[in-house]
């Protein structure tokens, strides 16, 4: 996938290490990334381009347009990732006359202008980092919950755990040893400035009265004249290693490290947490005090401390609260239990899954609009069984009616693979596109189905129960017994071009598992089909159409990209590709019948009817 990010910025922001961090992820994945801004202060080894989108007059706008959509067309850009009111206002505009999606992060609340109401220049596909900033987009600009995710700021998890570090890292302060250090680490700009201010004029003369301590404060590129100042002002009176002053650090490990107690809010939270240091959160917004494991999920609502309401700061509540800090220790459980909170939900590499989920839904919903029909069929047979139960068979005769109709009218079967890569740009979508699904695996999918498809020219999908000592429909009491496909024939259908996905190892309802069991079932019957396809296995349908949150996180996590239900999910296929509804075809869907479940409007259709008849 080609991608391009887009930022405004003079100062080092969060949004600019966010953004590098992201782009830095999806290189290592394989994608072209390209970067944009007026400047950038972190390292970053793809592609970077200077161009002054933070320059806000009416003619430079149009020039950052004219410029992106040149750029646009150069690069073959597949999505743009705007990082910032500015960026955004231009990348809106780009993206529109170009036919190209876009996705915006906020990473901070927004100003209240009118003409924020009256246009949102963030798009339909707006990344939050924040639960308290969704809230603010929501309730304050207006901006429809549904084209709002929630999704945190990552980063290298791995990094801060393994970090090497020699003696010299440690003294990086030159502070005399016994004496206590508070860091805290933000720009000097803006609200984060007050809170510099703050710390050095009211705080620390407070708090050193009773506990000799140094604040060292590492900020970005750009002091207000006046804070040196103050700083002179408590050197004078508390000596120069009472309060120091440092510019800014590209890696702030050692000095993180070498801390008592961090100060700061979003990313340097994060971060520290996973070094394992007693961390303060204070920042844009307010102040939220000692992270611990008992308040971690709420303080993360504000991007600790960054995205909130804005309070009145306490001398007396920082004070006591360092105080309390510096006179007790953290225990090892509690870092342990904050740092493994970090990890799962913060790193770079689950964050970057949930940010692509976006993209993909953002591509889809421009070169896609049209939902996909999706079919589900389980068993073609010669004849109608005498003694089945639940109606999971088509006759062969049935079958290939429903076959001629499709070629008929135009229609091209896809496979979940297929629709993959045209998500990442390498596969284009034809004029109708459809999917036929088979569940269970059943014999006859290779006996009946596989000569008719291979005539009518027509690829499907099949999802795999892999349970290698029961290669019968063991798990349904209710239907005769019939076999599953064997090793040799599912490897002749793969060489063909018909995909396989997973129906879990023995047909379980995952709903009823435990998490452990659920990765379990996902995993060994993900690896199993691919050791006999030679494959990678992209999807998993689950059995009964059985479906929750915490299965489709687990299903994201082992590598799936798509999960496959029954009817539950949205109407629309992108809007979640980890609950796409399937429109089931049962012995008795006659012509008409058929042609209504093959069109783009039929779940719309089938819930409109559904309502009423309720």
């Amino acid at each position: 996938m080609n991608i391009l990010h887009v930022l405004s910025q003079f100062e080092v922001t969060g949004a600019e290490v966010y953004a590098v961090t992201l782009a830095s992820a999806q290189r290592r994945l394989g994608h072209s990334v390209t970067l944009v801004s007026d400047t950038l202060h972190i390292p970053f080894d793809g592609s970077f381009i200077t161009q002054p989108i933070e320059k806000r007059s009416y003619l430079q706008r149009f020039r950052n347009i004219t410029f992106l959509i040149r750029l646009i067309r150069e690069k073959n850009i597949h999505i743009v990732h705007g990082h910032s009111r500015a960026a955004c206002w231009v990348c809106n505009l780009a993206t529109l006359f170009t036919n190209i999606p876009f996705v915006s992060t906020i990473h901070g609340r927004q100003h209240l202008h009118t003409s924020s109401k009256i246009w949102s220049v963030y798009g339909t596909n707006i990344i939050a980092v924040s639960k308290s900033l969704r809230e603010h987009l929501i309730h304050e600009l207006n901006l429809d919950p549904k084209h709002i995710t929630t999704i945190p700021n990552g980063f290298e998890t791995q990094r801060w755990i393994s970090a090497a570090l020699t003696q010299s890292d440690l003294n990086v302060f030159g502070v005399p040893p016994g004496i206590p250090i508070l860091l805290f680490v933000g720009r000097f700009s803006g609200p984060k400035g007050d809170i510099v201010r703050f710390l050095i004029s009211e705080v620390y003369p407070e708090l050193v009265k009773k506990i000799p301590c140094s604040l060292q404060i590492i900020g970005g590129l750009n002091v207000p004249v006046d804070i040196p100042k103050h700083v002179q002002q408590i050197q004078k009176h508390f000596g120069k290693t009472s309060v120091v002053l440092r510019e800014f650090q590209r890696d702030l490990i050692p000095f993180l490290h070498a801390a008592n107690v961090v100060i700061g809010s979003g990313r340097v939270v994060m971060e520290s947490l996973m070094i394992g240091k007693p961390t303060i959160a204070f920042g844009e917004s307010d102040y939220e005090g000692l992270v611990t494991p008992e308040n971690y999920e709420t303080v993360r609502q504000t991007n600790f401390g960054d995205t909130g309401i804005r309070q009145i700061m306490n001398t007396k509540l920082v004070v006591d609260d360092l105080i309390a800090i510096l006179n007790k220790s953290q225990t090892a459980i509690d870092s342990q239990i904050l740092q493994k909170r970090v990890q799962d939900i913060c790193d770079i590499n689950i964050v970057e899954r949930k940010i692509n989920a976006v993209y993909q839904s953002a591509i889809a919903a421009v070169k896609s609009p049209l939902t996909i029909p999706v079919l589900m069929y389980h068993r073609v047979v010669p004849e109608a069984p005498n003694n089945s139960s639940h109606g999971i068979w088509v006759t062969l005769h049935s079958f290939e009616q429903n076959l001629i109709s499709l070629k008929q009218r135009g229609y091209s079967p896809i496979t979940f693979e297929q629709y993959q890569l045209f998500l990442d740009g390498k596969f284009i979508l034809p004029k109708k596109p459809i999917i036929l699904t088979f569940d269970d695996g059943y014999e006859d999918n290779y006996t009946c189905a596989f000569p008719l498809l291979k005539k009518y020219g027509f690829s499907a999908v099949i999802f795999l129960v892999t349970d290698a000592m029961r290669r019968t429909n063991f798990w349904d009491a209710d239907e005769p017994e019939v076999l599953l496909m064997n090793e040799k024939q599912i490897r002749e259908m793969s060489a063909a071009g018909i995909e396989f996905g997973s129906h879990t190892v023995i047909h379980t309802n995952l709903s009823k598992c435990s998490r452990e069991q659920i990765r379990k079932e996902l995993v060994e019957s993900k690896q199993m089909i691919e050791q006999l396809t030679g494959k990678e296995v992209v999807s998993i349908a689950y059995p009964y159409g059985a479906v929750n949150e915490t299965i489709k996180s687990i299903a994201t996590e082992i590598g799936y990209e798509f999960g496959i239900a029954t009817n539950s999910g949205p109407l629309k296929f992108y809007e979640d590709l980890f609950e796409i509804r399937r429109t089931q075809i049962f012995p008795w869907t006659d012509r008409l019948g058929f042609w209504k479940k093959t069109q783009h409007w039929y779940l719309k259709y089938k819930q409109r009817k559904s309502n009423y008849t309720e």
